[in-house]
């Protein structure tokens, strides 16, 4: 073999070496504008997505010129919960995406505050992040909480939206969860280094662990991050003028299949997003 052919050989597999590594990387979103303060992107998962599409929904909030409200079924009109699709559809809103985890009875597991109103009163021991808006002195402002750098009173929480739920990794980049083989659909709120909100749902399947990692490595400046409901719960429906969007929980454990409930699982709760 000619050492030209040798130096062609290596030369390709360097190439696709480089191409893979972008590749797992996930690439480099390109964002779309929404509407003021809104962005849309996706991202790929590779090789980190365990089950169906790899694609990841991101959206990117500007705090100061959107609003968050928290909404619960109970102060609802016909009390029940909706669909994510519904619930768009009801309030009109540019995006919705489910809140934290919740009992059987659907009552909310940890503190919830919905324009200034306790749903739920108690905060949950184990879960140490909340997303934050509206702070009582009637400013313009939305965070991820961690709780332990940032307790609440549930009391007096200082802020009319709140959701608890648990931290993914924190601000020094530690994981906040630990490594399980437990693969579902995940919805993730995390915050960057401008201050911006990250609304983060996959289409696939992940575990917790994985997904942290790879939102850490992409290239979207995330300081630190929350998880909230898992699995079949996780959704995000998005409709602005041209362009519309949703992605539908389907893999809550190992062995589920494509044609599981989706859209036609009923909220309790969502965090829903328009324009100042």
């Amino acid at each position: 073999m000619s050492r030209r052919l040798v130096l062609f050989g290596l030369t390709i597999a360097l190439l696709c070496i480089a191409i893979l590594a972008v590749v797992r990387e996930g690439g480099r979103p390109r964002w779309g504008s929404l509407g003021d303060g809104i962005e849309f992107a996706t991202l790929r998962g590779d090789p980190w997505c365990r089950r169906g599409s790899s694609e990841i929904a991101l959206l990117r909030l500007d705090p100061a010129r959107v609003r968050l409200h928290v909404l619960h079924y109970t102060r609802q009109p016909d009390r029940r919960p909706l669909s994510i699709v519904e619930w768009q559809q009801r309030t009109g809103a540019t995006a919705v995406f489910n809140a934290g985890q919740y009992y059987p009875d659907l009552s909310y597991m940890g503190l919830l505050v919905s324009d200034g109103e306790a749903i739920s009163a108690e905060l949950h021991p184990r879960f140490k992040a909340a997303l934050v808006a509206s702070p009582d002195d009637g400013s313009h402002a939305a965070h991820v909480l961690d709780l332990d750098h940032h307790p609440l009173d549930p009391a007096a929480p200082g802020w009319r939206q709140v959701a608890q739920s648990f931290m993914l990794f924190d601000g020094q980049g530690v994981p906040r969860i630990r490594k399980t083989d437990l693969v579902a659909n995940r919805t993730v709120v995390a915050e960057d280094r401008h201050g911006r909100l990250v609304v983060i749902t996959s289409e696939g399947g992940y575990t917790l662990w994985d997904f942290a990692r790879l939102l850490q490595r992409a290239p979207l400046a995330l300081t630190h991050a929350m998880a909230m409901d898992g699995g079949y719960e996780a959704e995000l429906c998005v409709s602005a003028p041209g362009f519309h969007y949703a992605s539908f929980g389907l893999w809550k454990g190992s062995g589920d299949a494509p044609d599981m409930p989706g859209a036609r699982v009923p909220l309790p709760a969502v965090i829903v997003v328009s324009a100042k």
